[in-house]
C-alpha cells in the first residue's frame, strides 16, 4: 500500500513539473515573438486556414524559433494526460488489478483515437 502511495506521488510530481515545463516553454516562445513596435493583435484580424504541418514548415523556413518553442510547449501539455493514463495503467498492472488496467488502456486508446481525428492528411 505504501508503494502505491509513493508511486502516485511520483506521478503527481511528474505532472506538476510537466505543466510548469510546458508553461515555461510557451511563455518563452511567446515572449520571443512579441514585437512592441506594432499591434500585437494584428494576427487575429484575419484567419488563414493553414494545415499545422505547413505552418511548422513556414516557421522553420523563416527561423521563427519563438513559435516553434511555443508549439513544443503546447505539444508537451497535450501529451501529459496521455502519459498520466499510461502510467496509471502500468500502476494497475503492477497491482494485478486487471479490470482497472483494461479500463485505463481503453481510456488510453480513446485518447489516441480522438487525437487521430484531429490530424489532417
Amino acid at each position: 500500500m505504501k508503494d502505491l502511495v509513493t508511486l502516485e506521488l511520483k506521478i503527481s510530481k511528474f505532472l506538476r513539473l510537466g505543466v510548469i515545463f510546458a508553461g515555461v516553454l510557451m511563455l518563452t516562445g511567446w515572449l520571443m515573438e512579441i514585437e512592441f513596435s506594432r499591434d500585437p493583435f494584428i494576427v487575429f484580424k484575419t484567419y488563414d486556414h493553414i494545415p499545422f504541418q505547413d505552418l511548422l514548415d513556414i516557421h522553420l523556413k523563416n527561423q521563427q524559433w519563438g513559435y516553434l518553442i511555443s508549439y513544443a510547449g503546447l505539444l508537451s501539455l497535450i501529451v501529459l494526460p496521455v502519459i498520466r493514463v499510461l502510467l496509471t495503467g502500468i500502476l494497475f498492472i503492477k497491482q494485478k488489478e486487471r479490470l482497472l488496467a483494461v479500463i485505463a488502456l481503453l481510456v488510453l486508446a480513446g485518447l489516441l483515437i480522438s487525437f487521430s481525428f484531429g490530424i489532417e492528411l
